[in-house]
């Protein structure tokens, strides 16, 4: 071996590492919305772009806990570039929704708040929650995708989604 292939192999584990990493999060990710449009959003497929933010929370995590969450995912994404795909999925998995609150402005979809189907996990029912906020409808530039997902219900589920808004400015 020469002195290439020392240095090119904490690269190597690096890469295995986060290879792991990315398959284990992409699976809860794929578990979390399972059956919904929105899990081709929220598994990193837009993650290579600078200008996107995703978060993703599950587990024995703090923030979940005190909001009776078991999953948090998030998408800030620009405007311009993924209106039209993450509307498209928004739309999809509204029409199965059991509540809706929908607002559109300038022909698109500026605002919607869908309560889907509760799920069953270990004989439990968990809520599910589908938030979209298109900010660039009023002179904003970015489109926001929230999905929460535990025995959440529907006053704190709007609570929450006010007070990050309020945190954001």
């Amino acid at each position: 071996m020469n002195n290439n292939d020392f240095r090119s192999f904490p690269s190597v584990i690096k890469w295995l590492i986060l290879t792991i990493i990315f398959a284990f999060c992409g699976g809860n990710m794929i578990y979390a919305q399972n059956g919904l449009e929105i899990n081709s959003i929220l598994n990193g497929r837009f993650s290579t772009d600078p200008k996107v933010t995703e978060t993703y929370l599950s587990g024995n995590n703090k923030f979940l806990k005190s909001h009776n969450l078991t999953v948090f995912a998030t998408l800030k994404a620009p405007a311009s570039t993924y209106r039209q795909t993450v509307e498209k999925a928004v739309l999809r998995d509204g029409t199965s929704a059991i509540g809706k609150q929908v607002r559109y402005k300038g022909g698109k979809l500026y605002f919607a708040l869908f309560i889907l189907k509760p799920v069953k996990s270990e004989g439990e029912k968990i809520n599910r929650y589908l938030y979209y906020l298109n900010n660039a409808a009023n002179d904003g530039t970015d489109i926001f995708l929230i999905y929460l997902e535990g025995r959440i219900g529907e006053q704190k589920v709007s609570e929450l989604i006010r007070k990050m808004a309020q945190n954001s400015k």
